[in-house]
């Protein structure tokens, strides 16, 4: 009782507190208020509004500013009054007010409003009419219907509105009433896209029991009701269904066996995976592409069988999920050629089969060149951070750099699968350490470098590199000099300068090109790592030896904004092999020195290019830096004044 009592309470103290909102709202709503707050009491009696909002809520439903508030208020309101008040302004309203208001009283659904609405639908007013027969539609009731189905013969719009009913009656489970709706407007005058709905819903409305006319929308000449067909089909439930259209799919036309079969895929069920098994075994390759969709274990001898002819085949072996699949590849690896393993191994790898790492590893050695490559590339994909000492070992021992290049590529993907970035760089740290002949030393490199521009850096492998670079063995040296000359960030630039000052060619040439290029990247600021990149670029002006060498120098000097670099470039224009690159760079860098102390002498420059370099575009471009230097002192000049 005492529950009740605290319910009753309650529910009287919310409409209180309702009634009392309304009595403020409707204050608001005064003509003389602002339309914005009165726009925004509409909004909020659409929630809290009582009875007592209803009148001053129809009383606005004729004015443009604020009609379509008041409307949507009532509609949303649950009170009897409110279809009383929209009711009485299908009499007084017209145009955009009074479609609005039958609109409304469709999507409360009141049957009292059919006959006026009914009347609506035959007028001559054809925007009022189309409104009226949606609303009706939306009404349902055997009335309304009746109204929309008077009006089949003469308004073209009564068709989109029965399909409007009788989906409605469908969504309530009324299946037999729709059908009759659907059967009338598909076999009526409409045509057209209305007549394709029809036929969908006539199709789904009859359930199971709908197979024979979608087999006969599925046979039109009419690409049109075919496509309606082929939809439906992916949408009408039932086992039977799908039993029906596997035991007709033999029996249709050719054109027609691809598209069902692709509807039958996307459905599902049983029977299918068989009946696509037979069209696979066949040889249609759609069915064999359909088979990394929905094939199984007993899907993969057919496949197997057609790799040698089949494109899809492979991609559809490749997709079917399993390990019992990927056992049953492994097993016929022991059963083909070269030519079949190199297949087989190419699609292990395309499924990421961890559980052939194994045997792929010991496929990497093999003595056929294309066999052993396919393992190393398979490998990229299923090796895991355990499997990279044996993956290291085939890089080192790899006969030719194709098949080297391959498991540095599996050194990396396995590297990246270590969990603690950090830690990423050991395993080839640790074979670099341990390594007793330069010629296990050299190859580690590669991938060390790869992984470290993968990590943005690493302390740990820039020490290790930095040692091997005093290492006694040239080609260590040599390898270790052009992974740091590709190190992701500029701290290894003035070791590398160090050692295009002492070392003898190929490591000099090696080193200088890398620490440019190192210094380059901190001049042109994508690199923010403390580096005076003038003063680098200065001491390696001194080493150059060829037009390639000054070539990459006057290029990394385009980047460097002070006046020592355009004196470097200055000097490089006397250079024929590199003058017009100089003169370019000068251009580049020459703005921010026009304004500054050396104004001058930067002007001066400027005039050689555009008086004598034969690059029409750089002449163009040193005049209008002199023309514009020339404007922004005048006008500053003239500030000062």
């Amino acid at each position: 009782m005492r529950t009740f009592i605290f319910l009753f309470s309650a529910a009287s103290l919310l409409a209180a507190g309702d009634a009392a909102k309304t009595r403020e709202l409707l204050a608001q709503l005064k003509a003389d208020a602002p339309l914005a707050e009165r726009a925004r009491a509409c909004q909020q009696l659409a929630i809290v509004g009582t009875p007592e909002a209803v009148p001053a809520l129809a009383a606005l439903l004729g004015e443009a500013q604020l009609g379509h508030y008041a409307r949507e208020a009532l509609e949303a309101m649950a009170e009897p009054a409110a279809d009383a008040a929209l009711r009485e302004g299908l009499a007084r309203l017209q145009g955009t007010q009074l479609i609005g208001v039958i609109n409304s009283l469709g999507a409360r659904g009141d049957a009292a409003a059919v006959p006026v609405l009914g009347r609506i639908a035959g007028g001559a007013d054809a925007s009022s009419a189309i409104a009226a027969l949606h609303a009706l539609a939306r009404i349902g009731t055997p009335e309304a219907v009746a109204f929309v189905r008077g009006r089949l013969g003469d308004n073209p719009a009564a068709a989109g509105a029965l399909l409007v009913a009788a989906d409605r009656l469908l969504g309530r489970g009324r299946a037999a009433e729709a059908v009759k709706l659907f059967d009338e407007v598909r076999g009526g005058q409409a045509g057209g896209q209305a007549a394709l709905t029809a036929t969908r819903g006539a199709i789904l409305a009859r359930g199971e029991a709908g197979v024979p006319l979608l087999m006969e929308t599925l046979r039109s000449p009419d690409p049109a009701r075919r496509n309606v067909a082929l939809l439906a089909m992916r949408e009408l439930p039932g086992a039977g269904v799908t039993a029906a259209l596997v035991a007709e799919l033999e029996r249709m036309s050719p054109a027609l066996q691809p598209l069902v079969l692709a509807a039958l895929v996307d459905r599902g069920g049983a029977g299918v995976l068989a009946a696509v098994e037979r069209r696979a075994q066949a040889g249609d390759e759609d069915a064999v592409t359909s088979l990394g969709r929905i094939g199984g274990t007993s899907s993969v001898p057919l496949l197997l069988g057609a790799l040698g002819q089949s494109e899809a085949a492979p991609r559809s072996l490749a997709l079917i999920p399993g390990p019992e699949v990927d056992a049953l590849i492994l097993k016929a690896l022991t059963a083909t050629d070269a030519a079949g393993r190199t297949r087989l191994i190419a699609i292990l790898g395309d499924r990421g089969a961890t559980s052939a790492t194994s045997e792929l590893l010991r496929l990497a050695r093999d003595r056929d060149q294309a066999v052993s490559g396919a393992a190393r590339r398979a490998l990229a994909a299923t090796a895991q951070p355990d499997d990279l000492p044996e993956l290291i070992r085939l890089s080192v021992t790899a006969a030719d750099d194709t098949l080297r290049t391959l498991a540095d590529r599996a050194i990396f993907a396995a590297s990246m699968k270590i969990l603690e970035p950090e830690k990423r760089v050991d395993p080839l740290l640790e074979a670099l350490r341990t390594a007793s002949l330069p010629s296990q030393r050299v190859p580690l490199f590669r991938p060390l470098g790869a992984v470290v521009r993968s990590l943005r850096g690493s302390e740990s492998a820039l020490a290790a590199v930095k040692e091997a670079t005093r290492d006694g063995d040239p080609a260590v040296r040599e390898a270790a000099v052009k992974c740091l000359g590709d190190w992701p960030e500029a701290s290894a630039a003035l070791e590398l300068l160090a050692l295009a000052k002492k070392e003898a060619e190929p490591i000099r040439s090696t080193a200088l090109a890398g620490a440019v290029r190192l210094a380059t990247e901190v001049a042109a600021g994508r690199d923010q790592t403390p580096l005076d990149s003038l003063s680098l670029l200065t001491q390696a002006n001194a080493l150059v030896a060829n037009d390639g060498e000054r070539m990459m120098l006057v290029s990394a000097l385009g980047h460097v904004r002070r006046i020592e670099a355009l004196r470097l470039l200055e000097a490089y224009r006397a250079i024929e092999a590199v003058k017009t690159e100089a003169a370019l760079a000068l251009v580049q860098i020459a703005p921010p020195l026009l304004h500054g102390v050396h104004a001058v002498e930067t002007k001066h420059a400027l005039e050689k290019i555009a008086a004598t370099e034969q690059d029409a575009g750089v002449r163009a471009r040193a005049a209008e830096l002199l023309r514009t230097g020339a404007a922004t002192k005048k006008a500053s000049g003239k500030k000062k004044k």
